[in-house]
């Protein structure tokens, strides 16, 4: 049987990533679109077996937009503020414009207060920390001096929750993704059912985890028809991440 190329460029991702982790196995297009509910990809192996797998991505397009923004524009530079700041923005704070804006000017009130670092303790307690937080969607912050006869930046970060990461962020995306998908991989029929799912910065928290923790202990608890589960990415200089599942064991880092 022909084995066809997938298109979809996550499907092609997963192809290429699972062909990277697994010698001997050819990744083909199963999903034509000529029946519903069709898993994606068939995983063939040199005796005969044939493994379903289901692609899924887990992102966030607002999220991905904003991380975007803060990539492309870099940091604010100061010209009110006299200290190098680093901001956190709120879970659901998108308007990165407004931010930039606005966040030179709130920040050199919060200096003028004698405040060089605030979060939600002083924006209870003091005007100044409580309008960037408010007005400006922002949760933490913290100043240094900057370096003699340097231009002071503001540097805007993602949701402080991407660096307080909790390993078992990873298994709540890939249960929720498992349970949503169950159905179509039962329907294939095979006896090794794949799910592959993709992460990046629109799923920050598990993203963050991924990408730079270690797999949490516990497995994630997967639904019947789900007999394998991946989690995957890429860090920032385009090098791969790839953990992997079997049911009921335990994470195994591939990649």
């Amino acid at each position: 049987m022909t084995c066809r190329d997938p298109q979809r460029p996550d499907e092609r991702t997963a192809k290429e990533l699972v062909q990277l982790c697994l010698g001997g196995v050819e990744v083909c297009l199963h999903d034509d679109g000529t029946e519903p509910m069709m898993h994606d990809l068939d995983l063939r192996w040199s005796d005969g077996r044939v493994e379903a797998m289901e692609v899924t991505r887990a992102t966030s397009a607002p999220m991905r937009h904003v991380a975007h923004q803060l990539d492309q524009q870099g940091p604010v530079l100061a010209r009110e503020s006299t200290r190098n700041w680093n901001v956190w923005l709120a879970s659901g704070a998108t308007d990165v414009g407004l931010v930039r804006a606005q966040i030179d000017h709130l920040l050199s009130l919060v200096e003028q207060a004698g405040i060089t670092r605030f979060g939600a303790r002083e924006a209870r307690t003091s005007v100044a920390p409580a309008r960037v937080c408010r007005q400006l969607g922002i949760t933490y912050g913290w100043s240094s001096e900057p370096a003699a006869g340097g231009q002071p930046k503001i540097v805007l970060n993602l949701p402080t929750h991407a660096w307080f990461q909790q390993p078992e962020a990873v298994n709540a995306v890939v249960e929720d993704h498992a349970e949503r998908n169950a159905t179509k991989l039962a329907r294939s029929g095979r006896q090794e059912r794949h799910l592959f799912v993709l992460f990046d910065l629109g799923e920050v928290e598990a993203w963050s985890v991924l990408r730079d923790g270690e797999p949490p202990e516990a497995p994630p608890r997967l639904p019947e028809p789900v007999t394998t589960a991946w989690a995957a990415g890429h860090r920032p200089d385009g090098t791969p991440i790839v953990w992997r599942v079997h049911r009921p064991g335990r994470w195994e880092v591939l990649l």
